[in-house]
């Protein structure tokens, strides 16, 4: 039975054998056999994560996770996926697995026999995928701490490595010291040539564009071709692929704009234009390679809530018994963020764990955008109010609402048909996104075109929870489920689902020595409760028992008899989400009557507080 660094470092050898013994009936006896090595959490932590372990250290053609965001999917490519190869000596034949690779191999007494009527032709799906745009440091940081570091230094990055065949590397024993410093010499040698050419050419480098949705993206992006299921990914889900790396040089197809020289592709006449190349052929060493053998679809990227369900739900009992204290806790925190204000801070606990669950036709339930106004003018409180988001959160981005990033930013994707890729955009973010916009930093100024545009679209993903891609020739609405925060001065120009001006309890001399007070308050050990019951919050079903749907119902019918104005059928839409989150937030998956008399409760002091603002004014 092959040990651990078998099925991690050799994982092309497994295909072969399985291929061999099985035939083509070997797909699902290669998923089985890899689901049964990666079944458990401990197991999966055996292999090394492209997110966590840069490239260099991580064999090529080895068994690596991947934790991304689908952010384009290119049309299916056709591959070999069974061929048959000949002993140059003997001439006998055998047959070849095609799969998980990249480039048909063979040993080095061994040619493929390309016109054989025994060879396969077989589809994959590639899919480009990056790591999740906007997923907070103290995220990474814990993944990586958990997974610990894997992987040793390789020679995959050099330009000229020598390929072997898969029988070859199946009998290879590792490398001498001597061998390898003689490997090292050798490749330092050749990698002077490249560099004097360039330098002579004066030909400067163009690095491909990665087409990261968020500006200031770091991390490793990754061209997934994937085998099975092909149908049931999308654009915008958040996956976790485990499969063999390939970053053969030979990979890249990259062409600088200026040099118009080396290889061209063309079938039947056309020629594939050099955008097109560049996007879908770039370096390995940017953008490797990544044949996925089993994928795991994210419901939340945070490391430390489980994915099991069992374990799950023994996180949520013992959550529940410590619900009470860590509930004031958390909202004593959330008070200090609001300038002490705490029907804000109820507000905001409720945005903070808010999520789409569902949607009735084009209507999203479920999501609770807000709107703080009276917020400090200045950049200052929406910098700090999103430092701390991050710190809980495990996916954010702060946005300025200033007319240059309007007229200038692209918030919507559009597709590009020279390079036919999708070029991404800020909006392009997965579920359960944190966005905070600061309406604050809006100054007098002319909106262009684009920066209507860009305002409508924000418009749309907050009432509709949708963004609309740009196709050229048609638009197309992608779902959302992004969680947005909105600080302005007065009413925003943006919809939203609850309006809450802040009331500050005393006058605020310096906002960064405020928020510093957050420091005694936030302790590693706070932080990862309130992290995991942030991510659990969100993950409880909610339902409504007959009776207290009844109650609930019978109410809003005496509210409508007492004053039909300040109870619309949209008020009682909020509210039920209001009750919803408020019971949720209390680790409840229904609400109770005194839970409903509370909502009601902070649905009239918040109208209390906007009648005296507006008459105030």
């Amino acid at each position: 039975m092959p040990g651990v660094e078998d099925w991690t470092t050799n994982p092309l050898g497994i295909v072969q054998s399985l291929y061999d013994k099985h035939g083509s009936a070997d797909a699902e006896k290669i998923k089985e056999y890899f689901h049964g090595k990666t079944e458990s959490e401990t197991a999966r932590l055996w292999i090394p994560s492209l997110n966590d372990t840069p490239l260099h250290f991580l064999p090529p053609n080895s068994l690596v996770r991947y934790r991304c965001m689908i952010q384009d999917m290119f049309d299916p490519e056709f591959y070999m996926g069974e061929y048959e190869v000949s002993d140059v000596n003997t001439k006998a034949t055998s047959m070849k697995s095609g799969k998980y690779k990249d480039i048909a191999e063979c040993a080095k007494h061994q040619e493929i026999n390309t016109d054989s009527e025994n060879n396969v032709t077989m589809e994959r799906q590639t899919l480009y995928c990056v790591p999740i745009p906007g997923e907070t440091d103290w995220v990474k940081t814990d993944y990586s701490d958990k997974a610990g570091k894997k992987g040793f230094p390789s020679s995959s990055v050099a330009p000229n490595r020598t390929k072997r065949g898969l029988e070859e590397e199946e009998t290879s024993q590792p490398d001498t010291p001597m061998e390898e410093e003689s490997r090292e010499a050798s490749r330092s040698e050749e990698n002077k040539r490249p560099r004097t050419e360039v330098v002579a050419g004066s030909v400067p480098r163009t690095d491909p564009d990665l087409n990261y949705p968020l500006p200031g993206e770091k991390g490793l992006p990754c061209l997934v071709k994937i085998y099975e299921e092909m149908d049931g990914f999308a654009v915008n889900d958040t996956v976790e692929f485990i499969g063999i790396l390939s970053v053969d040089p030979a990979l890249a197809h990259f062409h600088e704009e200026n040099k118009s020289d080396g290889p061209q592709s063309s079938i039947d006449g056309y020629e594939e234009p050099m955008e097109e190349r560049n996007a879908h052929a770039p370096p390995p060493s940017l953008v490797p390679r990544l044949h996925s053998i089993i994928h795991l679809k994210l419901k939340h990227n945070n490391p430390n809530v489980p994915t099991e369900k069992a374990k799950l739900n023994s996180d949520v009992s013992s959550l529940r018994t410590e619900i009470s204290m860590l509930r004031r806790q958390i909202l004593s925190a959330l008070e200090q963020v609001m300038l002490g204000d705490s029907l804000a801070a109820e507000y905001f606990l409720c945005h903070l764990i808010s999520s789409v669950y569902g949607r009735a036709d084009v209507m999203p339930l479920g999501k609770f955008s807000l709107n703080l106004t009276h917020c400090p003018p200045t950049k200052e409180y929406g910098q700090l109010i999103h430092t701390f988001i991050q710190a809980l959160v495990t996916k954010s981005h702060f946005l300025p609402l200033s007319i240059e990033n309007m007229n200038n930013l692209r918030l919507c994707p559009e597709k590009d048909y020279t390079a036919n890729r999708l070029k991404s955009g800020v909006l392009q973010l997965s579920a359960d996104t944190s966005l905070i916009i600061d309406e604050t930093q809006l100054q007098p100024g002319q909106l262009e075109s684009a920066g209507v545009k860009n305002i409508t679209a924000l418009g749309n993903l907050i009432s509709w929870q949708k963004v609309e891609y740009d196709f050229r020739f048609h638009r197309q609405d992608f779902l959302s489920n992004i969680s947005v925060l909105i600080l302005s001065e007065a009413k925003s120009i943006l919809p939203s689902d609850c309006l809450v001006p802040l009331n500050p309890a005393c006058k605020i001399e310096s906002l960064q020595r405020h928020f510093s007070q957050l420091d005694v308050i936030l302790t590693p050990e706070f932080l990862s409760h309130v992290r995991r019951y942030l991510t659990i919050c969100k993950l409880l079903e909610y339902t409504i028992d007959d009776n207290m749907q009844k109650a609930i119902q019978d109410d809003f019918v005496e509210m409508r008899k007492t004053d039909h104005k300040s109870m619309t059928v949209e008020d009682f839409h909020t509210l039920l989400n209001l009750v919803r989150l408020l019971s949720l937030s209390a680790l409840e998956t229904s609400p109770t009557q005194s839970m409903w008399e509370k909502a009601k409760s902070m649905k009239s002091e918040r109208k209390r507080r906007i009648l005296a603002v507006n008459s105030s004014q």
